[in-house]
């Protein structure tokens, strides 16, 4: 599909997808930042509440993108963890941590240590920033880690989602951000 056309196509799904969310799902994500803030609940409960609303929220999104499973191109981009996520992953997922990160560096184009055979193994207990990536282009070409950073889309972005996840971010102390592969190994070695 040409440029263009996967442009419009994204920014027409957005719209369709904007236009046409249920009124309690969109009055829920407006309020949702404050509800996580007022929760006397400690920082990990808190993320389990803003994952299972992600759940929801992007579930309804689904329909409005090329992202399916077995898609893994985003899966090659550089994803961001803090201590809060470390930690749900740990719990969740039954993986450790390395004893030492790796130093920073730029991942983009690697693998996630969790992708297995073109499906994300921690998929209950994956990240934020892969709860949240989704495209709207018509095909996932653009999604190419060769060419991703070529070109830009528009892409969802709810905000009091993002405020609840600073919030808990900042509640639990996870300032630092690393990329997954710092601090996890493909095999799980430490």
């Amino acid at each position: 599909m040409h440029l263009d056309e996967e442009r419009r196509s994204a920014q027409d799904n957005l719209d369709r997808l904007t236009e046409n969310i249920p009124s309690r799902l969109s009055e829920r994500e407006d309020r949702f930042a404050d509800k996580i803030e007022q929760s006397k609940t400690n920082p990990s409960k808190k993320l389990e509440s803003l994952y299972l609303f992600m759940n929801e929220l992007y579930g309804y999104a689904s329909k409005y993108t090329p992202c399916k499973k077995g898609c893994s191109d985003c899966c090659h981009y550089s994803v961001t963890v803090s201590e809060v996520e470390i930690a749900h992953i740990e719990k969740y997922a039954k993986k450790k941590r390395r004893k030492e990160f790796l130093p920073k560096e730029d991942f983009h184009g690697s693998p996630c240590p969790f992708l297995k055979e073109g499906n994300c193994s921690i998929y209950e207990a994956r990240p934020f920033v892969c709860r949240r990536h989704v495209v709207f282009t018509k095909t996932n070409t653009w999604c190419n880690p060769k060419i991703s950073k070529d070109e830009t889309f528009p892409l969802l972005r709810f905000s009091s989602i993002n405020e609840a996840f600073d919030h808990i971010r900042q509640v639990s102390e996870s300032f630092e951000l690393y990329d997954i592969r710092q601090v996890f190994s493909r095999d799980n070695q430490r």
